[in-house]
């Protein structure tokens, strides 16, 4: 008789992290774990645990039986760029994580030392206006046809400090079509 799966599957593949610290000297101080889900980039991504504090006992029974909560402070490097220390102690419960044996830690540190990283974008501190958004600041009476650049932190680019040339050009367009003879007399 052919079995039946039932139910929803997952992509993880391992064990829980507490699952891992709990049999461990020091609940793992020090050692380095593998989240499968990150296996897929070529770039080295890795933790190196730094500090462990499961919640044994909160007060109330049959809480925390399966140890799952806690707090895990580890050192993170993500595709081979170090992040620094971070809590990853809401992700600690999914069954995706793997030790890494120690004469296997030395193979990720020096992957990670082989990584070459993207030199970073420096982008203009202005951007002209679009022609609609210039037009309506026209009639309102601003004198300004700029605009500011305002820029999350991603770490991949930043804007231009004074008497700094940017790197990357940014204009108003769609761009070169495909097919120009079409926007032929088109204004």
């Amino acid at each position: 008789m052919p079995y039946v799966l039932v139910g929803r599957t997952h992509h993880f593949y391992g064990q829980r992290l507490w699952e891992i610290v709990g049999r461990l000297k020091d609940l793992g101080a020090g050692r380095m774990v593998v989240r499968s889900r990150f296996e897929r980039y070529p770039e080295p991504t890795f933790y190196r645990i730094v500090s462990a504090q499961p919640d044994m006992d909160t007060g109330r029974p049959h809480m925390d039986e399966d140890n799952m909560r806690g707090k895990i402070l580890v050192e993170k490097v993500f595709r081979g760029k170090y992040c620094g220390v971070v809590d990853i102690s809401k992700a600690a419960y999914k069954t995706d994580f793997r030790l890494i044996h120690k004469h296997d830690e030395a193979k990720y540190l020096q992957a990670q030392e082989k990584v070459t990283h993207a030199e970073q974008k420096i982008l203009p501190n202005t951007l002209e206006m679009p022609p609609l958004l210039k037009i309506v600041a026209e009639r309102e009476g601003h004198a300004s046809n700029v605009l500011q650049l305002r820029l999350s932190n991603n770490g991949r680019a930043r804007l231009a400090q004074d008497g700094e040339e940017p790197t990357v050009k940014l204009s108003l367009g769609l761009g070169t079509p495909l097919s120009p003879q079409l926007y032929e007399g088109v204004l």
